[in-house]
């Protein structure tokens, strides 16, 4: 199952996108969770002045309180992970530095980003805090003379989960890929990131595994069937997918930007929300979030989605 998404990359101007990520308490019960919501405000900042009465949270169908709603005080750590192999053509590669550096251009001049690139192997780690050095790198990047493999991708991701030692709050990570291929090893990989309550945002433009056509003005889809698209969804994250068979390379190109300059909106500004669940969960369930009218608050738009939500092991 798919849901599409028009030019523009609309869904990320509405969406709310929020990670359930456990958090284990002191007491034997486990009631105690964190999730973090990110949301945008009219400004495509987070809105001010939310407070822990405006969320409404339920698992299982059954209410959970709500104890605290704090805002983000300093940007995330984000991993950005880009396919640098010999799969880039021109057209492709010129959309994925445009895709990342309006990413990049999201943030803070002084922010936490390392930018890993791959092809059948990690090639480089780069850590920055000077926002502007990292796409001044990005910019004398180019593709390699290998192919990615499901292997390269999943030492990527290996590699990522490292540099993010402890994990923290609204930590997330980019991944820009030509192939949707990947390995048992990365898929438990991604299971740790998630555990870890690291988000995933990517895009991918791998035209072998989607051979259902598209309306001829329709270029972006959000992915549920593949690995990587539902990896995405499961981490609160969301995935997107180019295809580059029906448009034009200089639509490609600034329908890879809007897309970067979006995701940063959706990695950047988020709440966290610290809950009590009524009682200790035996089973997964589906968590639930409705933002309930208030004076306080700008926000522009809001889509809550179901995210399961799991016992403590």
């Amino acid at each position: 199952m798919r849901t599409k998404a028009p030019v523009g990359f609309i869904w990320l101007l509405i969406t709310v996108s929020f990670v359930a990520g456990v958090v284990h308490s002191e007491n034997d019960t486990c009631l105690a969770r964190r999730t973090l919501i990110a949301m945008s405000g009219t400004n495509e900042e987070p809105p001010k002045g939310l407070m822990a009465a405006d969320f409404r949270v339920t698992v299982g169908g059954k209410a959970a309180s709500v104890q605290s709603a704090t805002p983000a005080d300093h940007p995330p750590r984000v991993m950005v992970l880009i396919d640098a192999s010999a799969n880039q053509d021109q057209s492709t590669w010129a959309a994925t530095e445009g895709l990342v550096d309006e990413f990049l251009a999201g943030f803070p001049g002084v922010a936490d980003l390392t930018l890993i690139t791959f092809d059948d192997k990690v090639l480089q780690v780069v850590h920055e805090t000077d926002r502007g050095a990292l796409q001044g790198r990005l910019g004398e990047m180019f593709p390699s003379g290998k192919r990615e493999s499901d292997a390269g991708l999943g030492d990527a991701i290996k590699k990522a989960n490292d540099s993010f030692g402890e994990p923290r709050g609204g930590d997330a990570e980019f991944l820009v890929t030509t192939s949707d291929q990947v390995s048992k090893e990365t898929v438990q990989a991604l299971s740790q990131q998630r555990a870890a309550g690291v988000r995933l945002f990517g895009a991918s433009f791998d035209q072998s595994t989607h051979p259902a056509p598209l309306p001829s003005d329709v270029y972006m889809t959000v992915e549920s069937y593949s690995l990587l698209g539902a990896a995405a969804k499961a981490s609160g994250g969301l995935w997107v997918w180019f295809d580059k068979s029906r448009q034009d390379a200089t639509a490609s190109a600034q329908n890879a930007r809007a897309a970067g300059k979006r995701a940063a909106t959706v990695v950047r500004n988020y709440y966290i929300l610290d809950l009590q669940l009524a009682k200790p969960l035996t089973k997964p369930e589906k968590l639930k979030i409705e933002l309930a009218k208030s004076p306080r608050g700008d926000v522009k738009d809001s889509s809550f989605y179901p995210q399961d939500i799991f016992p403590c092991q």
